[in-house]
């Protein structure tokens, strides 16, 4: 070897570095890369499952979604259909269902445990804002004081409360 400063700079420098120390060091990075390799598969195969899954997910979603929609549509054509008939027997016969209508406000006013005063403002600006409701709510058999009733549907319709019986009831 060459006794310039050079030469003996590098020697002096690679006798500095241990060859066991820079093995080990070698070994351990060998060692993480496989197990960074190893967890990046993983992680793609968790990616891969997670969209299969996502998208059986989603179609699931959007087929009950359809269903709930579809049962909407029915509901509010049964609905409407239940309103044209009742506003034909109010035409053909008027004082029957006047009469009925009177007698079924009183029986909600005696059996209605929130009374629109104690109700909560929001509920109450729900029910004073929607006059046109129609839905009905389900009421016990024994709600209305006859067992016989096997269900009562009540509705709101143009603010005033109506009770459709149905079953064995009058």
């Amino acid at each position: 070897m060459e006794s310039s400063a050079a030469g003996v700079f590098c020697s002096r420098m690679l006798s500095m570095v241990n060859r066991e120390d820079v093995n080990a060091i070698v070994q351990a990075q060998r060692h993480m890369l496989d197990r960074f390799e190893k967890t990046n598969e993983m992680l793609l195969n968790f990616n891969n499952l997670s969209s299969v899954r996502l998208s059986q997910m989603t179609e699931r979603y959007l087929n009950h979604t359809r269903a709930l929609v579809e049962m909407k549509k029915d509901l509010d054509s049964i609905f409407r259909r239940i309103r044209t008939l009742k506003d034909k027997l109010s035409k053909q016969h008027p004082e029957a269902f006047n009469s009925i209508c009177k007698s079924v406000d009183v029986e909600d006013d005696e059996f209605d445990p929130n009374p629109k005063s104690s109700l909560p403002l929001s509920d109450a600006l729900e029910q004073s804002s929607d006059s046109s409701n129609t839905s009905p709510t389900l009421l016990t058999p024994g709600a209305s004081g006859d067992s016989e009733d096997t269900s009562l549907i009540k509705e709101q319709v143009d603010g005033h409360a109506q009770l459709v019986t149905e079953g064995g009831g009058e």
